[in-house]
């Protein structure tokens, strides 16, 4: 298995069934992992039909319209890594690039994997007079406005950058497939989309041909990142595992796993004149973070953090809410105490400190504070 090499394997496959686009570099990244892809690889690809994805730190129930997508058929699922909910169409072109850890290409450091495996993507973009420019954490921009959605995720030993070229925004859809207190709240989330998304559409009057960009962006890959692309197929392993995660995707386990580690806090209420059931939130840079807390006076009895924030490994928010239970946080520093844990277990969470997670915390403990 070579982790260093510069000859890269490009997986074109086009046109993909909606839940294969999600599982397809999941399973490769995890087969890259274990040698069953040798090479690092690049998979090209588009949804046949809308789906609905969640980020991986999301309570799904209470950011998507279940009852909405069901009755339009839209599938709804989650994703293997952070960031918030998005429809996905045909009018976007996904890139995925999966690296073993041990690459010299492909940095390990997330904030340094973005900025270098985002820069074909602006030039891509360039090639065909949009001026784009990256802007850390994960964001491209064309005057101000986002043109491209990214991601990454470390699974095993190995890592991944999702992303896409947006070629025309479904801005109307997508606020139909949230879910929002008001009709008055989904118009301002609208506007919202309308000033802070853009894509080739909007920027050019119309749509490249979708062969066009592809040649571009591989052509700026091997260009800026010293690679051969090789044309190749998935190995018969890997089609195994997809077709695993295919079936994992759908299940309520997966699909709820936020909802359900704290599930027993979503339906608890004030029990006593001491212990409440209080909802925080606190916007990083990086994403919401959303808590909801169950204190004891001050102590945290129970917790579930979620959000559509940004942090590595993407297992270890279940592990930090462990870590703060019977914390007093009259007793206890809050900020140091998050980050002491998150620095002990080498996490990096891009956009978002330990001072923005306990944020969260207090501002739930101030609503017990303002009730008392």
């Amino acid at each position: 298995m070579s982790n260093s090499s510069n000859e890269w394997d490009l997986i074109f496959i086009g046109e993909n069934a909606s839940i294969n686009t999600q599982t397809v570099w999941h399973a490769a990244t995890l087969a890259r992992s274990r040698g069953i892809q040798e090479r690092d690889l690049v998979i090209i690809d588009w949804p046949k039909d809308p789906i609905v994805c969640c980020g991986l730190h999301q309570s799904l129930n209470r950011v998507v319209d279940l009852e909405f997508c069901e009755s339009n058929r839209i599938p709804v699922i989650r994703r293997a890594c952070g960031g918030g909910a998005v429809l996905l169409d045909s009018n976007q072109l996904f890139y995925n690039i999966v690296a073993h850890i041990d690459s010299e290409i492909v940095p390990r450091r997330i904030g340094d994997l973005y900025s270098k495996l985002l820069e074909p993507v602006v030039q891509t973009y360039r090639h065909f007079d949009i001026d784009a420019n990256y802007r850390p954490v994960n964001d491209i921009l064309v005057g101000g406005r986002k043109i491209s959605g990214n991601g990454a995720a470390l699974l095993e030993s190995a890592q991944v950058l999702v992303g896409n070229f947006i070629l025309d925004f479904p801005r109307k859809e997508i606020t139909q497939i949230l879910r929002v207190p008001s009709e008055k709240f989904r118009d301002k989330i609208y506007k919202s989309l309308e000033a802070g998304i853009t894509s080739f559409k909007d920027e050019l009057g119309f749509i490249p041909n979708r062969k066009d960009i592809i040649e571009t962006y591989t052509n700026q890959l091997e260009s800026i990142l010293n690679v051969h692309l090789t044309s190749a197929s998935l190995e018969p392993k890997t089609l195994e595992l997809m077709q695993q995660l295919n079936n994992t995707y759908f299940t309520d386990e997966w699909l709820f796993q936020v909802a359900h580690r704290g599930k027993e806090l979503a339906y608890k209420v004030k029990i006593h004149a001491s212990k409440y059931v209080v909802e925080g939130t606190h916007k990083s840079t990086g994403g919401l973070i959303q808590v909801i807390c169950e204190f004891k006076g001050s102590i945290i009895e129970d917790i579930l953090i979620s959000g559509d924030f940004w942090i590595y490994p993407d297992t270890i928010l279940p592990k930090l809410e462990q870590h703060l239970l019977k914390l007093d946080l009259y007793t206890v520093d809050l900020a140091p105490y998050i980050e002491s844990f998150l620095d002990s277990h080498n996490c990096e969470s891009p956009g978002t400190t330990a001072a923005d997670l306990a944020q969260s915390i207090q501002n739930a403990y101030q609503s017990v504070k303002n009730s008392s």
